[in-house]
């Protein structure tokens, strides 16, 4: 580690000197961040190889737009050589996702102009690790498309968030959706997801109405009349998932999705940790106090679980893992509900009985009563 000494005539002059080197670190980062944003990282290729080695290698992905060679030293304490790492831009961006595929852990090179090895490739994450390891990202929402909600999800008083999907970026600017919003009410909060790896907009996200009435004007405008004619690219909305988890026991369902999801003494995370192997992993949200003091930054007020994976190929599982333990929430939650349907049912049918009893009206009974005679086709019968 790089801890630099600083000589002050006041304790005073610390602060600032402090405050000073952070803001110069900071500028170098995002130059840094600036120059291989968009990246693909390559790593495991020999000193041999050259940037026509690396031509070579990207050809079938449309080649290179760029090239940046660097050298990982081993951390201190560490023995081992230095790794180069490579940040690679193509020039047709669309074929970062198939480079990524057939390169990571895959033998490259021909063996004679380009020295053969097996590579790792993966995109470049602002939020990565030396070791390739990187930060996931999850919001709630996007786990819910893929799970069966409870049938009775009618929105509380309090519901004034929307998840909304297919926002046409490519046509309108966070300003412009701003204002669209805002022709269905106040607008306190319009936050929009990016993708973990590029931290480009997904096209979905969030906006909270100031009142509950102003969000139900804009759910019903983006609901369609007839579903099944809807176009699948059309503007959606439906009730914030995120809003209801962290309106705790308050929630329409009456059921505390949190301390399902985390358990009571953490064994949910950790159970979800083990199955993912992840290196971390943090439920987030503006409204949770985080008592890690290495939690990754927070990205929008919504509830959203992070995790560390060790690669970009444990990112999918991670997300599925996520997905089935939803669904089984959301089972509980449906079979609380059913039960709670058919308590209150059994109640009023007690209820309905008591009060004829008091009114002194004696309940039906197709039985014929004690000594009278029985119907004649009865008697028929058993002949």
């Amino acid at each position: 580690r790089c801890a630099p000494l600083i000589k002050a005539e006041h304790p005073n002059h610390v602060e600032h000197c402090r405050a000073l080197l952070a803001a110069e670190l900071a500028k170098v980062h995002e130059a840094y961040a600036k120059e291989v944003r968009g990246s693909l990282v390559l790593r495991g290729f020999p000193a041999s190889w050259s940037e026509k080695g690396l031509k070579f290698v990207f050809a079938p992905f449309g080649g290179l737009a760029s090239v940046a060679l660097e050298e990982e030293r081993p951390k201190q304490g560490e023995s081992g050589a230095a790794v180069r790492v490579g940040y690679i831009k193509l020039r047709n961006e669309g074929a970062m996702e198939k480079a990524v595929s057939n390169l990571h852990q895959t033998k490259v090179g021909d063996g004679d102009l380009v020295e053969e090895c097996v590579v790792a490739c993966q995109h470049w994450h602002l939020r990565g690790w030396s070791d390739g390891s990187t930060l996931v990202g999850v919001f709630i929402d996007e786990l819910v498309e893929g799970s069966r909600r409870p049938l009775d999800n009618q929105p509380g008083a309090e519901d004034r968030e929307l998840f909304v999907q297919n926002l046409p970026l490519s046509d309108m600017n966070r300003q412009q959706l701003q204002e669209y919003f805002e022709g269905f009410g106040e607008v306190e909060d319009l936050h929009l997801i990016t993708k973990n790896f590029s931290e480009e907009p997904t096209g979905d996200g969030y906006v909270r109405f100031k009142s509950h009435r102003d969000a139900v004007r804009c759910i019903e405008a983006l609901t369609p009349s007839i579903p099944a004619q809807a176009d699948p690219t059309d503007l959606t909305g439906s009730w914030s998932e995120s809003e209801r988890v962290l309106q705790r026991k308050a929630n329409c369902y009456r059921f505390n999705l949190i301390a399902e999801l985390v358990g009571a003494d953490g064994s949910g995370l950790q159970r979800i940790k083990a199955d993912a192997k992840l290196k971390g992993i943090w439920v987030m949200a503006e409204s949770l106090q985080q008592k890690d003091r290495h939690a990754p930054p927070l990205s929008g007020r919504q509830l959203q679980i992070v995790g560390r994976v060790a690669d970009e190929a444990h990112a999918k599982g991670f997300k599925e893992i996520l997905q089935r333990t939803l669904e089984s929430m959301h089972g509980k939650i449906s079979s609380r509900i059913e039960k709670r349907r058919r308590k209150a049912e059994a109640a009023a049918a007690a209820d309905k009985t008591d009060g004829a009893a008091a009114a002194g009206v004696a309940p039906r009974s197709s039985a014929p009563a004690a000594g009278a005679q029985a119907p004649a086709w009865s008697a028929a019968v058993g002949s």
